[in-house]
Parts: C-alpha cells; sequence; structure tokens
C-alpha cells in the first residue's frame, strides 16, 4: 500500500464506489481484497488507475463465484447444492486439507480452469464418507487443483 497514491480507485463486487461505501463496507462481509499498484492500474483503467486500485470482494460474492464455478465442473454439485446459499450443508477440502467455513469462500473464489484438477462428492447419508466424525457436515467436497496465486500456504499440524 505504500506505493499506491492518496485516491486509488475503489472496487466492491466489480463495481466502482466512493469512499464513503468503501468506508461503510462491514469487515466481516469481505472475502478477498486485492491491490493493484498503479502502473498495472493505469494500464487497466487508463488516467482513472494512476494512484492504483482497490478491489474489495465480499463473501455474497464469492460464494456465487465460486458456486457457479463448480456447478459447471460438477453435475452432482449443482443438484445437491441448487444455489450457493445452500453450501452450508458442505464442507469443503481443498487437496486434502479441509476448509474452514470462513476460510472457504476466499480460498474457492480463486479457482479457475487454469488450477482446477477434480471435483469428488460424498454424501454421507449413502453411507460412504472421509472419517465422519471429522466432518459433521453432509456433503464432502474434495477439490483438487494445482496451488494458485493466492492460496495461503499452511503447514500441517
Amino acid at each position: 500500500m505504500k506505493k499506491m497514491g492518496q485516491n486509488p480507485v475503489l472496487f466492491i463486487d466489480s463495481t466502482e464506489v466512493d469512499m464513503t461505501a468503501f468506508q461503510a463496507l462491514n469487515q466481516f462481509d469481505i472475502s478477498n481484497i486485492s491491490i493493484v499498484k498503479p502502473k498495472k492500474a493505469k494500464k487497466l483503467l487508463g488516467d482513472k488507475g494512476v494512484d492504483g486500485g482497490i478491489y474489495v470482494t465480499t463473501i455474497k460474492s464469492a460464494k456465487q463465484s465460486y458456486w457457479n464455478f463448480l456447478s459447471t465442473k460438477s453435475e452432482k454439485y449443482k443438484q445437491l447444492i441448487p444455489t450457493p446459499i445452500a453450501d452450508t450443508t458442505v464442507q469443503y477440502i481443498l487437496n486434502g486439507q479441509a476448509l474452514s467455513d470462513s476460510s472457504a469462500t476466499g480460498t474457492l473464489f480463486l479457482l479457475t480452469d487454469k488450477n482446477f484438477k477434480s471435483l469428488d462428492m460424498i454424501d454421507k447419508e449413502d453411507g460412504k464418507f472421509l472419517m465422519d466424525n471429522a466432518y459433521p457436515k453432509r456433503y464432502i467436497v474434495i477439490i483438487t487443483a494445482k496451488r494458485f496465486k493466492g492460496q495461503v500456504k499452511t503447514k500441517p499440524s
């Protein structure tokens, strides 16, 4: 942020907003924040981007985005999870690591065709499960992907 100018262009869910709307955003509604340095922002936005840009993605928008993406990758996912808000019954596992509800939106939002490899689903009511006690939710969505830009690397405990 040190290299940002005084007046970066502000976006919430891809809509340009003023500072008042930006400051009114509840921090608990934020999924991702992307900072675009002035040089790149100027290429993207013209003279308007001379001071850089800040893009905020809300949890609601991130859920809609990854739900749309995963729905195109698995008909079963689309049938069992008919809307983005229906994923409260889902435990997501990415590359063998269970995602918490709070980290899932920010992480899954970063999936693209370039980094996505596979998706498998387990419905525990079918009698198939992985460590049932560890995953209390009904559905387990197992995603394999290449490590992608923005993915936080965690050490096993």
